[in-house]
């Protein structure tokens, strides 16, 4: 899903970046998507070459100099991670936070709304729906796009809900966790140092999802950060921008998950685990606890450790560890022994 309305030509766009039109420059473009998504009037940033293989005939690229092919269109850059940052900014429409309920938002005569509670225009909250005191709810300023939260949702005390939220029905958000602030991004500049990238998607959370205390959900860059039916997510975690969280998924205390990392159906992420960023882990794995994934896991696998392997092969490795010092130990013994029969063999 996305929250853009404005529109602008491959021809606008080239200009804006300093790039080059590759096919019809009058082509319209009103959102940005990964290019597995695209669909009409969308265009996809593309900075990895090995994925040019599986973008669809007609998607409509963003990318590198030399990588649009005959049946793509779209507009080549010379660094298409830093051009992204003019074009996002472009479609940026970041509301400012208003305090009070605005009579330009919808909410069930049986939701019930605590103490000094904000909620911003654009903002749909249906049947049955608790939010605590101190909860805000930010403001949508894009026409025919809102904030909506879904039945029977309990939303605790000093929770915030940034600008386009989707969340479903039934679901728990403990108290101070936030849902759709911005992404974690940056570009290194040699001039400008850090170049801040705008984070224009949404963050949504399906059915039955449970948010703990203290968490964060990151809005996607484009697009939309994702948390499927019924996963629960504890309290201190960090799900970052363009994540794809599958249903029934657990993610324990103090998790962290780096931005566009897909976790599959069912995966357990024990307590202080992790994954970077990009990473596939599949259906009904799990991470043991501390475990950092740096590359993709295969479905079914356990995996624990830093970088996570197979658990019973990091057991392993970590109760040979533990034997060393006994190992050094015999090491040196048996050093003494091979000197002191050399020295009688000379001797002799």
């Amino acid at each position: 899903m996305s929250t853009i309305t404005k529109s602008i030509t491959l021809g606008q766009i080239a200009e804006m970046t300093h790039g080059e039109v590759k096919g019809d420059p009058n082509i319209k473009v009103s959102c940005i998507c990964a290019p597995e998504k695209a669909g009409e009037n969308s265009i996809s940033p593309l900075w990895e070459k090995k994925f040019i293989s599986q973008v669809k005939e007609g998607t409509v690229l963003f990318t590198k100099r030399g990588w649009i092919g005959d049946s793509c269109a779209g507009v080549e850059v010379d660094d298409p991670r830093v051009a992204l940052i003019a074009l996002l900014s472009y479609f940026d429409d970041t509301p400012a936070r208003r305090a009070g309920i605005s009579d330009r938002a919808l909410i069930a005569g049986s939701a019930q709304l605590g103490d000094n509670v904000s909620v911003g225009a654009g903002t749909v909250i249906r049947d049955n729906v608790k939010i605590g005191d101190g909860t805000v709810i930010m403001e949508n300023v894009v026409i025919d796009e809102y904030t909506e939260i879904g039945s029977s949702c309990l939303i605790e005390p000093g929770t915030m809900i940034y600008h386009h939220t989707k969340i479903g029905s039934r679901c728990v958000l403990h108290t101070n966790s936030v849902i759709g602030c911005e992404g974690f991004g940056f570009v290194p500049d040699p001039k400008a140092g850090l170049i801040k990238i705008p984070q224009i998607g949404i963050a949504h959370l399906d059915d039955g999802v449970e948010i703990g205390a203290c968490s964060a959900v990151d809005r996607a860059t484009f697009g939309e950060t994702y948390i499927g039916p019924y996963a629960k997510i504890d309290s201190h975690v960090k799900i970052g921008h363009n994540c794809e969280i599958g249903a029934y998924t657990i993610v324990v205390a103090q998790s962290g998950i780096a931005g566009s990392t897909k976790i599959g159906r069912g995966v357990i992420m024990a307590a202080q685990s992790g994954a970077s960023n990009h990473a596939t882990i599949g259906d009904g794995c799990t991470v043991g606890g501390r475990g950092g994934v740096s590359s993709d896991i295969p479905a079914g696998s356990v995996v624990s450790g830093f970088p996570a392997q197979d658990h019973k092969k990091e057991l392993r490795q970590q109760a040979a560890v533990r034997q060393l010092p006994d190992f050094m130990r015999s090491v040196r013994e048996l050093a003494k022994k091979i000197e002191r029969l050399e020295r009688e063999h000379e001797d002799a």
